[in-house]
């Protein structure tokens, strides 16, 4: 019995102490955090974020867009839980402007089970009028994971 409680309070050191202190984005936008991603959305980067504009005064929820420095067909998606809140507890979405003016996305996290935010957040690029997670959005030839 004694076995038990000594592994299960090292389990739970040792995830305490998996998170990282200072991940970047770069870090987490690797295949090992990617949550899902989606292909040849209709929109382009200027209209992601003209709609995450009006998504904010539609429905109060700030996701911030950015380019990528010296990249002009990528760019990021984050949503951050409070303002200054580090890479780890934010959610990412990679875009990538293809030739015909579509998007690919990828969806990252530390944490599991953040599909929900991500669809929120595409919900919220896609059909910024929606306040609630909408998934008619997706393009039905790709829906992924």
């Amino acid at each position: 019995m004694k076995t038990f409680y000594v592994l299960s309070a090292v389990l739970m050191l040792s995830a305490c102490a998996s998170q990282p202190a200072g991940l970047t984005a770069d870090q987490l936008e690797t295949d090992r955090y990617l949550v899902t991603e989606r292909r040849r959305l209709p929109i382009d980067l200027a209209g992601v974020q003209q709609n995450l504009f009006r998504h904010e005064a539609a429905c109060g929820e700030v996701y911030t867009f950015e380019m990528l420095p010296g990249q002009s067909t990528f760019g990021r998606v984050v949503y951050r839980p409070a303002p200054g809140a580090g890479w780890a507890d934010s959610v990412v979405l990679g875009l990538t402007l293809l030739h015909n003016r579509t998007i690919n996305v990828k969806a990252y996290s530390y944490y599991s089970g953040q599909m929900d935010r991500v669809h929120r957040m595409v919900t919220a690029m896609m059909k910024p009028a929606a306040c609630q997670a909408d998934t008619s959005w997706e393009n039905k030839m790709d829906v992924g994971p």
